[in-house]
């Protein structure tokens, strides 16, 4: 079987921006969209064809929040820029890398962070949730 030993799973994958590791991160999505249209035409009740019209990508990860390792300064890299700096902010690349063959299996392109969010509750580990906007998504079929 082809698919033997293959198997991405969480404890296999590792989350990188601007190729260093997140530390404790406990979870990421990310996704592609191509937006189709319908091609509705008089004299017709159904749909002549669709039209793809968009792309879109989402991304979104999960970390543990570390005391001394903000959001603003996150392992060495500024994931969210401070309010000063907004409009240099530059654009990033988030790597999920399965560590197990060392194979990239998705580079995100053109990352930026737009929100944050941190529940601290009474009991709990406190996790920092994590939105980006993206302009481009590669899987191991497109990465050289």
């Amino acid at each position: 079987m082809a698919g033997r030993g293959l198997v991405l799973s969480g404890a296999r994958a590792r989350l990188m921006i601007e190729g260093v590791k997140v530390m404790y991160a406990t979870n990421v999505s990310y996704s592609e969209e191509i937006q189709h249209d319908p091609v509705e035409v008089l004299d017709q009740f159904d749909v002549s064809e669709h039209v793809p019209i968009a792309y879109r990508v989402t991304f979104s990860a999960q970390m543990v929040r570390v005391v001394t390792n903000p959001i603003k300064l996150r392992d060495g890299v500024v994931i969210q820029p401070r309010l000063e700096d907004i409009l240099e902010s530059p654009e990033l690349t988030a790597t999920v890398e399965d560590r197990g063959t060392g194979l990239i299996v998705a580079n995100i392109e053109r990352v930026k962070c737009v929100r944050y969010t941190q529940n601290v509750g009474a009991r709990g580990i406190v996790l920092n949730d994590v939105e980006f906007v993206a302009i481009r998504i590669r899987d191991e079929s497109e990465i050289a």
